[in-house]
């Protein structure tokens, strides 16, 4: 068994490149390996912002022989009438390398084959990873690539070293004009001299004792501590920040951390703006008292031991005065006009150049979040309207210029500095949420009126003028937008017609439309059917089961998703599953069966057999009980009641004939059957679901 240790040292990655890339780098590399035949104990890598590294122990040294069917001419054509090889057979078995007499006859698909079995012998993995390395480089996947020098070969920055070393030995290689090697290198300020490694279990204490924690795991927890520790100190507690941890993590290659501080007065700017020119700009983390008040200090996390720890320090704190004296004048001068007085600035901002100005969004979706508040908050009707008229006024002030993340964050404060009704400061803010598939939603209706109204303005107008999303590029968020609509509307269990929304944005857009708007809102609701897909599988439930309840309609997003739930509980069970069996063979019938299929209502008179009377009777005596269970929403109720059918419908295949050779008896079977399966239809088309 062998050991490999693999290393691409290059130039200081973005952050946010080294997590993926070695998950890519660990994923590529098992594929590779395994392609090749050459198993190993365990894979594992590590790096940092200058290395990604690759490190395999107990590979084998040589690939296993493995046998191959080499196929040639078609028996037919490779003997003669005598029984004598043509040419075909003759060439073939030359460029096998073996007489004609060792050729075997092998059936294939088409039809008998002359052939032959060699054995391959297995190369060593030496040889293999010369092949194989500069492949898992170009492969690795990144946001963005640059080449250097008079290179061609692309990577996220320009590559400076390659450690290649298997059992000690280098595997040699040569790509993008470096030649694989035996060294790394330390700290590029503290070790950068170059470090002989021979096997991997030296290469993580080698970089360690070069100041390098190339161990991700073990740089983050470091990290970490450094900051939580370094925040003790400074008589704060850090603002609780995961993210920012991780990315910090992927920024040094060993922490050291420092407490700064700024002039308390800057407090006086709002608290998320402060956070965010420390976060976003300088990647400084905040504290905050014991209370939760934001404290003038902050924890800078440095790439190096400075000599002087102070003097770092007071760097840190110049740089951060600067941004917020900044952000301390923006908000001085932001304020000297009330944030309505900015609804006519949006007239000079190009929303879309097909779909007009910001302000005229803001008219469009101000008309329809009325007209939503109306029917799920019509006490709050006046604050929703103000507040959609307030939502974009904050894109247009000088802070959210400089800060364009804080869109929302900086509307609610400016709003309540205003002495804007709380309601609708929270909702300026709120309308944005969800921010993605996971996080938090809006808390107030009225929040959740201006968002809805906001979103299905955006995906109704971009569909409207031919800019749905595509495979591979969604540049307006439409996706997300639909999904925020759905985690709004299903989890706050908001009753609202999807048809009726998608109408009322659309009027709003008449003007706008490149194509009838009909046509429009069945995109429309493809798209959001497609996300209901997907949110449900995410929820548990099985695709067959989201497909049979998404065709029998979407139009109430709350009662879908919770008849699907419903549904996906009960499907397999023994006491349903063959119910619905029965049920999928009767919308199975009445689908190839459609003309037959008469309006008017079944006619117990009519029926001849004592097992159709029989489900009949079984389906009127539950039917008043089921439409009440499915009218109060209590849909699992509303499958366990009519699986009292079973019995009888299973019956009833057994002992009558549908397609009875009597018109009349025909068409009444047919009427019952239909009946029935317009109650089951109400929770899915169970035409789709799978059922073994």
């Amino acid at each position: 068994m062998a050991d490999l240790i693999f290393e691409i040292g290059c130039e200081e990655m973005p952050a946010r490149f080294v997590r993926p890339a070695l998950a890519s780098l660990k994923e590529l590399a098992a594929k590779r390996l395994a392609a090749q035949e050459l198993t190993y104990e365990s894979l594992e890598t590590a790096g940092t912002p200058r290395r990604l590294a690759l490190l395999v122990k107990g590979l084998l040294e040589e690939q296993p022989e493995r046998s191959e069917l080499a196929l040639g001419p078609p028996v037919k054509s490779a003997f003669d009438a005598d029984g004598k090889p043509t040419k075909a057979a003759l060439g073939f078995a030359k460029s096998q390398g073996v007489a004609v007499e060792s050729l075997g006859q092998h059936d294939t698909d088409k039809g008998p084959r002359l052939g032959v079995s060699k054995t391959i012998p297995g190369r060593p993995a030496a040889e293999v990873l010369a092949e194989l390395l500069p492949q898992l480089v170009a492969e690795i996947p990144f946001a963005k690539t640059m080449r250097w020098g008079s290179q061609s070969f692309r990577f996220a920055r320009p590559i400076h070293w390659f450690l290649a070393m298997l059992n000690g030995q280098v595997v040699p290689f040569e790509l993008a004009g470096i030649q694989s090697g035996r060294t790394t290198r330390g700290h590029r300020f503290m070790a950068p001299a170059e470090i002989e490694i021979a096997s991997p279990d030296e290469y993580l204490d080698k970089l360690r004792q070069a100041h390098v924690l190339a161990e991700r795991a073990e740089r983050g927890a470091l990290t970490q501590m450094e900051v939580e520790t370094t925040a003790q100190v400074g008589g704060g507690k850090l603002v609780d920040d995961p993210e920012l941890l991780e990315e910090v993590t992927d920024l040094v290659e060993l922490p050291v951390a420092c407490c700064g501080s700024f002039d308390q007065e800057f407090l006086e700017v709002p608290r998320a703006v402060i956070i965010s020119a420390m976060r976003e700009h300088q990647r400084y983390f905040a504290l905050e008292d014991a209370q939760g008040r934001l404290l003038n200090k902050f924890i800078a996390v440095n790439n190096t031991k400075p000599k002087d720890l102070a003097v770092v320090t007071a760097g840190h704190e110049k740089v951060l005065r600067a941004r917020l004296a900044d952000a301390r004048f923006f908000l001085t001068e932001d304020m000297k006009r009330p944030l309505m007085d900015r609804l006519e600035d949006l007239k000079q901002v190009t929303y879309h150049a097909k779909l007009g100005t910001s302000f005229e969004k803001v008219e469009r979706f101000t008309t329809l979040a009325k007209a939503i508040a109306g029917k799920i908050a019509p006490d709050l009707t006046a604050q929703v309207e103000r507040a959609a008229l307030l939502a974009k006024c904050d894109l247009v002030t000088e802070m959210v210029g400089e800060f364009p993340s804080l869109q929302g964050v900086v509307g609610e404060e400016y709003a309540r500095r205003n002495g804007e009704d709380p309601e609708v400061a929270q909702a300026i803010r709120e309308h944005y949420l969800p921010a993605g598939a996971s996080s938090e939603l809006p808390q107030g209706m009225a929040g959740v009126c201006v968002g809805l109204a906001d979103r299905l303005d955006t995906i109704c107008g971009m569909f409207g003028i031919g800019q749905s999303p595509t495979g591979a590029a969604d540049p307006y968020g439409l996706r997300r937008a639909a999904i925020g609509v759905i985690r709004i509307i299903t989890e706050k269990g908001i009753k609202l017609s999807l048809g009726e929304l998608l109408a009322s944005a659309l009027a709003n857009l008449a003007d706008k439309l490149a194509k009838p708007a009909a046509e429009v809102q069945a995109e429309v609701t493809a798209f959001f059917a497609a996300r209901c897909q997907g949110l449900l599988s995410e929820a548990g439930v099985p695709t067959d089961v989201a497909d049979a309840v998404l065709a029998a309609g979407l139009d109430d997003l709350t009662a879908a998703k919770a008849r699907a739930l419903a549904l996906a509980q009960v499907k397999d069970s023994p006491e349903f599953k063959p119910l619905a069996v029965g049920m999928k063979r009767v919308m199975n019938i009445l689908r190839k069966e459609a003309e037959q299929v008469p309006a008017e209502p079944a006619d117990l008179k009519v029926m001849t057999e004592a097992a159709e009377r029989e489900l009949y009777q079984a389906f009127q005596a539950l039917a008043e009980e089921a439409r009440s269970r499915f009218a109060q929403g209590e849909y699992l109720a509303f499958l366990q009641a009519l699986s009292a059918l079973k019995g009888p419908i299973d019956k009833f295949f057994d002992d009558v004939l549908v397609m009875d050779l009597d018109q009349k008896v025909r068409a009444n079977r047919l009427a019952m059957l239909n009946e029935i399966a317009g109650m089951f239809r109400q929770v899915a088309e169970f035409t789709h679901l799978q059922l073994a």
